[in-house]
């Protein structure tokens, strides 16, 4: 049976060669470590691509179960939250490993 998880990037924005800022990724994947290789390796989402974003740190992770579905409401209601509610859900997740 898969498992699936949500996971968020912290990842920086670059404009003609200047750091802008961070911004936070989130996805879903059976596998977090292969698929962290594969965004720093070059293997990015659209959206990475995109925008000239580069993947820098793994700050959440969080198994949901081995619903596809469940997992991809679950990722859509964080990618919905404000970057605020994001911080503070990376915050108490880093404190608690």
């Amino acid at each position: 049976m898969t498992k699936y998880y949500v996971y968020i990037i912290r990842c920086e924005k670059w404009k003609g060669g200047t750091y802008q800022k961070d911004l936070y990724y989130t996805g879903m994947t059976s596998n977090v470590k292969k698929r962290l290789a594969e965004h720093k390796s070059g293997v990015k989402s659209n959206w990475m691509q995109n925008n000239n974003i580069s993947p820098k740190d793994l700050v959440y992770v969080e198994f949901v179960g081995t619903d596809y579905f469940i997992t991809l409401r679950r990722e859509k209601q964080i990618k919905q939250m404000s970057l605020k509610k994001k911080l503070e859900m990376i915050d108490i997740y880093n404190r608690n490993i």
